[in-house]
């Protein structure tokens, strides 16, 4: 759907779809056209589409025994990494 003020075809309120990552599942890059790419990571940055908050998002990977690594720039996720311990889970209303 294109909004009245949006004339990207490519993208969904700055977001382009990118897939479905095995880990993240359906995940977004920003626009390249109406943004271009991240100059820090390349635009390598993944954003997840099911995202509540960055604890939450935190704690979904670490029950996986994961830990995002975060683009300083854009805030994207660009690598995952294996953690040995399993923190405790905070509910969402909690933090």
């Amino acid at each position: 759907m294109i909004f009245p003020n949006d004339s990207c075809s490519w993208c969904i309120e700055q977001n382009t779809p990118a897939g479905v990552h095995n880990i993240l599942g359906p995940v977004f890059v920003p626009c390249p056209a109406c943004l271009g790419r991240c100059l820090l990571c390349e635009g390598e940055g993944l954003f997840p589409a099911d995202f509540t908050c960055l604890p939450c998002f935190r704690q979904q990977l670490a029950a996986l025994g994961l830990t995002p690594i975060m683009c300083a720039h854009c805030s994207g996720v660009v690598d995952l990494i294996p953690t040995d311990r399993l923190p405790e889970v905070i509910p969402h209303g909690d933090h």
